[in-house]
């Protein structure tokens, strides 16, 4: 089982050092396979606005984008105002969007453990030249899609206190910058109350000598109005192993990718982002251990 650190901060506190807490680990639970270092795949990637995207003379699907990134990187070519030329092929680029950015000396996150990982540079297409690229979620490694780049909305909910702005640390603004600890699945036959990132979380706290507090959403018992709208049939043939099953219909739902946030959460936790209904699913049962 993958745990994020960043996700088990969200519900205690971690004073041990990511060695410190693997020894510990170890020593009370045993089987950490490894400790995947993700902050070290995103540390290139940067939050830029687009100011302009201009459509390429020589070519029709591609365009010459200019870009702040706050100048946050040097060593990379800049206009009399400061900014960054890029260009871009993807058909959803626009003035006045923010997007995430590699630029020159970058490594692009999804061949990070190549052979040979995928270092940009500037380079000139069709004759402009591009400082690095505006980056797809497959690019990224937080999902499949190439039809294109990835849109930031600054005002969408996060659980990281980073402001969306140029030159803004994608990793640190979309919790990223995270370290994951692979614990063996075996070690946890004996202890089930361990499954799940809260279970852990609880544990982390019982190792430090602290006290765990569950969030109040885990606590809080579901209020539902009865409705006799929808005719459902249950047969249960284990009455003494499944004495209660509860269901609740939800109307009005649009399927659509996840927010940002939660693509992210589930890329740091080992899993694979599919759309908003899937994805927030697999996160409570990844959180809770609960499917």
């Amino acid at each position: 089982m993958r745990v994020s650190l960043n996700t088990v901060k969200q519900y205690t506190k971690v004073d041990l050092s990511v060695d410190e807490l693997v020894q510990k680990i170890n020593q009370q639970l045993g089987g950490v396979e490894q400790v995947v270092d993700l902050g070290a795949r995103y540390k290139d990637t940067l939050i830029v606005k687009v100011l302009s995207a201009v459509k390429h003379e020589d070519a029709d699907k591609l365009s010459v984008c200019i870009v702040d990134d706050g100048g946050t990187v040097k060593d990379v070519e800049r206009d009399s105002d400061g900014h960054v030329q890029v260009v871009c092929g993807a058909p959803n680029v626009h003035a006045d969007m923010f997007a995430i950015w590699l630029p020159p000396g970058a490594t692009v996150p999804a061949s990070f453990e190549d052979a040979e990982p995928f270092v940009l540079s500037a380079r000139e297409i069709r004759g402009v030249k591009s400082n690095g690229m505006l980056a797809a979620a497959d690019e990224l490694a937080i999902g499949t899609d190439h039809d294109g780049i990835v849109e930031i909305n600054p005002d969408e909910w996060r659980p990281y206190d980073v402001a969306i702005k140029p030159g803004a640390s994608f990793a640190e603004a979309y919790g990223l910058n995270d370290m994951a600890i692979d614990i063996e699945n075996k070690m946890f036959t004996h202890r089930p109350d361990l499954f799940g990132q809260l279970g852990v979380a609880r544990e982390i706290a019982g190792i430090q000598h602290q006290s765990f507090t569950s969030p109040d959403w885990y606590l809080k018992k579901p209020d539902f109005k009865q409705s006799s709208s929808l005719e459902l049939t249950v047969s249960n043939k284990k009455k003494k192993k499944v004495p209660r099953f509860m269901a609740v219909a939800i109307k009005d739902i649009e399927v659509k990718p996840s927010p940002l946030w939660l693509q992210c959460a589930l890329v740091a936790m080992g899993g694979k982002p599919i759309n908003n209904i899937v994805d927030v699913t697999n996160y409570i049962m990844l959180l809770t251990a609960q499917p």
